[in-house]
């Protein structure tokens, strides 16, 4: 007697799925996008500390009568300035996520 019921040959078992594969492959991009943030905030500390050396520099030129114009270390201060309470921002909500999710119930 053959497994054909009606007008089906066969019925074919299933077989049970393998997620091991994906598994795999998103813990890989996790830990490729982790160490792309931590680059990418290691490279913004590192602008942010170039933008405040320079802001520094500009602004011991001044005071020693290096620089002829004024607007320019001026500018570099306040370039500096906003890049610095940028950060703070962003450190700040940062803190107030973390916060948030340690307040949470499961």
């Amino acid at each position: 007697m053959s497994n054909a019921i009606g007008p089906f040959t066969t019925i074919v078992p299933l077989s049970p799925l393998d997620n091991s594969g994906a598994f795999q492959t998103s813990k890989a991009n996790n830990t490729n996008s982790s160490t792309d943030f931590s680059s990418f905030l290691s490279d913004a500390l590192d602008k942010l500390e170039s933008t405040q050396s320079e802001a520094q520099q500009a602004a011991a030129d001044l005071a020693t009568g290096q620089v002829d114009d004024f607007h320019t270390p001026v500018i570099a201060m306040e370039k500096a300035s906003l890049a610095l309470g940028l950060a703070v921002t962003v450190r700040n909500k940062v803190v107030d996520a973390y916060n948030q999710i340690m307040q949470m119930q499961i």
